[in-house]
């Protein structure tokens, strides 16, 4: 494990463009036993920020200075970003499936998105049989709320409010408008890629709230602000409570539609491809947010024993137009090249984590539910069915973390361990082995260079497929793509 101290001001001072070499170098650089504290005395306030769509190279946490998010990195100044965050797919509602439940999304039945357009996959949800991060705190004595996107089923036993969250405000659906274009002071920016009608709310995308699904009148509010207020204000209520809390905020942001108040699109004026400029105004609008969760924590006295994370929920989607183009990691949902998995992933725990800077160990989305697990019940051994690790003990092994990481929805599949990753097609009936610290763009096949790991990783991916039970519901469409200058396969 390298840990480097996050140098925001040099680094924005020497680079646009974050040195992929400066951060794939395995530099020795161990974390102190004695500077780690195991856990606080108390349990930690639990709160889990997971935005939409957000494309790794789209923070400056990382060094680059195009898209300015100081809130996201005042949270890595007072943690750990890891350059090395994977989630656990490259879309999003998989990808959540996994968050939530500490599983790799496809051993459990939950392989393919969900589309929740026109009862196309009706009866699709997270298997009610799993537990979710809120079941399991709940139990533990936690008050749990998710504020935002729920993507995991829209039917009555999917429902928020039955999967362990005593609070919801949200959507069901994977997307929805996030204001009303008629408001006064928005910019609404058409795509090349635009796909449904600007002007409504309808279906699963309508917002509500409570246990029973109570319809909110609030189109004329951006809603990446209202998720914000409701969060603030959850913080807030049970600030004073006495008993820990749990809250899954779920921006939609920044996903499609692209819509901004006028004031942060106004911010970016250097930036001429409007397309670009708006969702990059949008990302402004969430780290805001993000800013006013840390504030409102800061004033009732309960920052430093709050444990929160920040990730993207999977890469950026190429197909709109938006994402970055002159890095390796800006693009890639639907995919499992890097740009499809690799996120922004920051852990903050001042009272729990006392590891500050960059930190290249690979982790994954599927380590939140374990790391707070743990952190709320240090005694307890951890459930044997969760595939994630605790990532306090993770930031305490000194050197490199070795574990086999692992993705796939028939007919793509890849797995990573160590330095090297394989890429398989059985659609296409094409392997591929890369070297990601000496090729971090995935462009060199290594596969007669290198047979004993190829075949070793083979191995892995085949046993792992092998061992999946059968999809709860089918495949939509698998695609050829064109990511960042090289083809791979789409799968949805």
């Amino acid at each position: 494990m390298t840990i480097r101290p996050i140098l925001f001001t040099a680094l924005l001072a020497t680079t646009a463009a974050v040195s992929i070499g400066a951060i794939a170098a395995n530099q020795s650089a161990k974390a102190p036993r004695a500077a780690l504290q195991r856990h606080a005395a108390a349990q930690p306030n639990v709160i889990v920020i997971l935005v939409d769509d957000l494309g790794w190279p789209d923070v400056s946490t990382y060094g680059r200075a195009e898209v300015p998010t100081p809130n996201i990195d005042r949270l890595a100044r007072a943690g750990v970003a890891f350059s090395s965050g994977y989630v656990a797919a490259s879309v999003c509602a998989v990808s959540r499936a996994g968050l939530l439940t500490g599983r790799r999304p496809a051993e459990i039945g939950f392989t393919y998105n969900i589309n929740d357009r026109g009862g196309v996959d009706a009866g699709a949800g997270l298997p009610v049989g799993q537990l979710t991060i809120a079941d399991r705190l709940k139990a533990l004595g936690y008050s749990t709320a998710v504020f935002g996107k729920w993507h995991q089923g829209a039917e009555r036993q999917f429902y928020p409010t039955n999967r362990g969250f005593d609070e919801f405000f949200g959507f069901l659906a994977g997307e929805t408008i996030y204001v009303d274009p008629k408001t006064p002071g928005i910019v609404t920016t058409p795509t090349k890629a635009d796909r449904y009608p600007l002007d409504k709310r309808e279906g699963n995308g309508q917002i509500v709230e409570g246990p029973d699904a109570r319809p909110v009148s609030n189109f004329d509010k951006y809603l990446t602000t209202e998720i914000t207020d409701r969060a603030v204000d959850y913080i807030g209520r049970k600030g004073k409570a006495g008993r820990p809390f749990f809250a899954y905020l779920a921006y939609n942001a920044p996903h499609w539609p692209l819509q901004v108040p006028q004031q942060y699109f106004d911010r970016f004026k250097n930036i001429k491809d409007p397309v670009r400029r708006t969702y990059i105004a949008m990302i402004a609008a969430m780290d805001d947010g993000v800013g006013r969760i840390i504030d409102k924590l800061e004033a009732i006295g309960q920052r430093d024993n709050t444990m929160i994370v920040f990730l993207s929920d999977n890469g950026c989607p190429e197909q709109f137009g938006f994402c970055a183009t002159d890095h390796p990691w800006a693009a890639g949902k639907f995919t499992y090249l890097e740009g499809g998995t690799r996120v922004p992933f920051v852990v903050s725990w001042p009272d729990g984590i006392k590891v500050r800077g960059m930190v290249d160990t690979p982790v994954s989305s599927l380590d939140i539910l374990p790391t707070a697990l743990r952190a709320a019940a240090p005694a307890r051994q951890l459930p044997k069915e969760l595939d994630g690790n605790d990532l306090v003990d993770v930031l305490q092994r000194p050197g490199r973390t070795q574990r086999t990481m692992l993705w796939g929805q028939e007919p793509v599949f890849a797995v990573r361990e160590g330095r090297y990753k394989l890429w398989r097609s059985n659609d296409w009936n094409q392997t591929y082995l890369y070297d990601l610290e000496a090729d971090p763009g995935e462009r060199k096949d290594l596969s007669a260079e290198k047979p004993e790991v190829r075949a070793a990783l083979e191995k892995r991916m085949g046993d792992w497929r092998g061992s999946l039970p059968a999809p709860l519901w089918p495949l939509h469409q698998t695609r050829k793509v064109i990511v960042n200058g090289r083809e791979t396969e789409w799968v949805y």
